[in-house]
């Protein structure tokens, strides 16, 4: 049932409305990872495809189809977007092919993919009809509320349909908005009922119509009022008060009666039911443009306007308040007069530039106390700050600012030793995303960084880790928001000793002492290494932190493996990931057991003399194989450590219960049990 619901609610979008003779659509259909989950045991992928199947014979022959999808060729590339089948007649066998070709890989660039369909579609020409299949929110860092703007503002009369496939009410709503900005439809298929009544009121009666009856007076329109201000100011968000059917589709529109030349144009729309539903209100920005306007309550059942009010937008106030001159990429905190909508923002633009260097919207930063804090370019010059009203593309304000130069440098030791740490002391803007780097000069990688304000900020100081070859290196002071370098001066790195002091063979499980020579930086460890672990791959089987050992004298002490054989001593540098020095190490087996009684009695206290590693965390276990079930639990365990180590005894309970029970020695560091003998508790 699930499935018919999916693609018989885009048969319902094109068969529902009024497409007209040669009407160009596309399918953007969502081929992003997450289309591999499930619904009721089956993939949406699979859903998708087999509803599509069921589809596409019942659209109109003269409807010119395409299709188009994103995230089926790449993972995490947002330019993975292709037309598939090209709008054209018969193109249903096409699609169909296609769709079922479709491997879900990547990401989710819905909004660059609804603006490939309109353009391909020529939206700017003709009427143009794009339905959005997607199964998840924008992941391309695009916004699909104002592309809905956009592409109704520059459309001849284009309309986007957005499907949310399995979203929640909050995703839903963050792309709900493409639809209702260019007049369309959003349906939420999150279960196959809504979508049900959805087929029920716009596919049927036009996919089976009546036996033509000789005309009748049509039935009358549905009464609806709207109570809405009269007179607002330019962008204000305004409360609209209606009553009418509230049906699914019932739209709340804003309306220029004068655009295209007389004919009308709807410019916003809002769904009665994105609002409160028990007050009837919903919540619409007006436009940037002073004139006059019609609010309309427009059912989608009737596909007809039951009642429209009058509103007169008004100019106001917009102005930008902030410093004449600034330094070169320091941030500008800008005071803002204006409408403040949902998607104004201060911009700041090179004068003739069309694109802007910067921008932040006005209701992500001090909205409060009307404020904007953007950053500023990383040249010098003459540039614009703009109030941008975002709901319809539109600058309302502007005033010239002046980057002016600033002084700015690293200041470091002439040469440092390799893998150690390097201090740098910097003047500069300081902003947040600034940061010193090591660079390769040979190959111009970045090889280390340290963000500014992660650092001794107010000191102006900040460490990187040293690389681990010597040569001639950059530092860079790097300008994160213009991505730019702003100074940079050479460092050379000098070879520094490396090695290690160690036995080269020791007994299984034993601690091992090793002296260290190295840089000794932060993340700089001894570990054991075995080579042949994972079929030839290799494992660390223990490490230690230098600096959580005796760090003063060189020194670092760690377990060893149980398992007797050939390893490798690393000295491994944690900055770089690089191993900087390597020797051999023998695990040799030792005798490992216990001096103990075959049978005590319960409760009673008994002596277990050991020969084994003694290492740290090592135990006897006094163990029940017969204990949940069969699992085993152990009743008892003394640490080595807790008797005589000298004398190498331990003092063990017997537990209160008889029964066959196994004396354990339990190496803690390995977690393993390298011996194990019966006892009988009577």
């Amino acid at each position: 049932m699930f499935r018919s619901c999916i693609f018989g609610t885009v048969c319902a979008v094109f068969l529902g409305t009024p497409l007209m003779a040669a009407d160009r659509a596309a399918i953007v259909f969502d081929g992003s990872g997450s289309m591999w989950g499930q619904i009721d045991g089956r993939t949406k992928i699979e859903i998708a495809r087999d509803a599509m199947s069921e589809v596409l014979t019942t659209l109109p022959e003269d409807l010119e189809l395409g299709l188009l999808a994103y995230g089926h060729r790449e993972k995490g590339k947002c330019s993975d977007i292709e037309l598939i089948v090209p709008p054209g007649l018969g193109t249903a066998g096409d699609i169909l092919s296609a769709a079922t070709k479709i491997n879900p890989k990547g990401k989710t660039p819905l909004s660059a993919a609804v603006r490939q369909a309109a353009d391909t579609l020529k939206f700017t020409e003709d009427k143009a009809t794009v339905v959005l299949v997607t199964d998840g929110i924008e992941t391309c860092n695009a916004d699909p509320c104002a592309l809905g703007q956009e592409l109704a503002k520059l459309g001849v009369n284009f309309t986007a349909h957005v499907i949310g496939f399995g979203l929640s009410e909050e995703e839903g709503r963050q792309v709900a908005c493409l639809a209702e900005n260019t007049g369309g439809l959003y349906i939420q298929a999150s279960n196959a009922s809504e979508l049900s009544s959805a087929l029920t009121a716009t596919v049927e009666p036009i996919a089976n119509p009546a036996p033509e009856t000789p005309a009748e007076d049509p039935e009358p329109l549905p009464e609806a009022s709207l109570e809405a201000p009269s007179e607002v100011s330019i962008g204000a968000q305004i409360d609209i008060s209606w009553e009418g059917p509230g049906e699914r589709y019932d739209l709340i529109q804003l309306f220029d009666p004068q655009a295209l030349g007389g004919e009308g144009k709807r410019l916003r729309s809002k769904s009665v039911l994105s609002g409160d539903p028990d007050d009837n209100q919903v919540t619409m920005a007006v436009v940037s443009e002073p004139g006059d306007y019609e609010l309309r309550y427009y059912s989608g059942t009737a596909r007809d306007v039951l009642a429209s009010v009058p509103i007169t937008v008004t100019p106001a106030d917009v102005a930008l308040f902030a410093p004449d001159q600034i330094a070169m990429a320091r941030p500008v905190t800008v005071e803002w007069i204006g409408p403040g909508g949902r998607y104004d923002s201060v911009q700041l633009i090179k004068p003739g530039g069309t694109k802007p260097l910067h921008e932040k919207r006005l209701q992500n930063d001090d909205y409060e106390n009307r404020k904007a804090t953007l950053p500023t370019p990383a040249e010098t010059g003459t540039y614009e700050l703009r109030y941008y009203a975002g709901e319809d593309r539109t600058v309302l304000a502007t005033r010239p600012l002046e980057i002016i130069d600033a002084p700015i440098s690293l200041t470091a030791a002439e040469a440092a030793e390799a893998g150690r740490p390097i201090t740098i002391d910097w003047t500069g803007p300081g902003a947040r995303y600034d940061s010193v780097q090591l660079v390769d000069p040979a190959t111009n990688k970045v090889l280390h960084e340290k963000r500014l304000r992660n650092d001794d900020f107010d000191n102006q100081q900040a460490t990187v880790p040293g690389p681990v070859e010597a040569g001639t290196y950059e530092l860079r002071y790097y300008n994160g928001d213009n991505r730019a370098v702003l100074a940079s001066v050479p460092i050379e790195v000098m070879a520094l000793q490396v090695g290690l002091e160690a036995p080269s063979e020791i007994g299984q499980g034993k601690r091992l002492t090793v002296v260290w020579e190295g840089p000794g930086a932060r993340y700089d460890s001894v570990q054991i290494y075995d080579p042949a672990a994972r079929g030839g791959e290799g494992r660390v089987i223990h490490e230690k932190r230098l600096q959580n050992d005796d760090f003063d004298n060189n020194k670092a002490s760690l377990a060893t493996p149980v398992k007797p054989g050939p390893y490798e001593l690393r000295y491994y540098n944690g900055d770089n990931r690089q191993v900087l020095f390597t020797q051999p190490l023998i695990i040799v087996p030792i005798n490992i057991g216990f001096d103990a009684p075959e049978s005590v009695e319960t409760q009673t206290r008994f002596q277990v003399t050991w020969s084994g590693p003694g290492a740290r965390y090592d135990s006897v276990q006094l163990f029940d194989p017969q204990a949940r079930g069969g699992e085993g639990k152990v009743v008892f365990e003394r640490r080595l450590s807790s008797g005589d180590l000298d004398a190498k005894t331990v003092e063990v309970v017997a537990p209160n219960d008889a029964g066959a029970f196994e004396l354990r020695y339990y190496n803690g560091e390995n977690r393993a049990v390298l011996h194990s003998q019966p006892l009988t508790v009577q």
